[in-house]
């Protein structure tokens, strides 16, 4: 009973580092880039959002809110 607890905890971790390793790190490539080509006010717009009550909220969703061109 030992070696079977033993195992399926190793296994648990093995599939844990496993998931670590292919989580994105949540933020699309195409937001990245709708960031990079922004205004200043765009950027400042999409900052402000990231601080309030909207910080939870998805960088594509603030990017729209802010106006900034896809």
């Amino acid at each position: 009973m030992g070696k079977m607890i033993k195992w399926l905890f190793l296994a648990i971790i093995g599939f844990a580092i496993i998931g670590f390793l292919f989580v994105e790190d949540g933020t699309d490539n195409e937001a990245k880039t709708r960031l990079e080509k922004a205004t200043q006010s765009q950027r400042n717009c999409v900052t402000t959002l990231g601080q309030g009550v909207y910080k939870d909220k998805p960088l594509s969703w603030k990017l729209d809110n802010c106006n900034v061109p896809k």
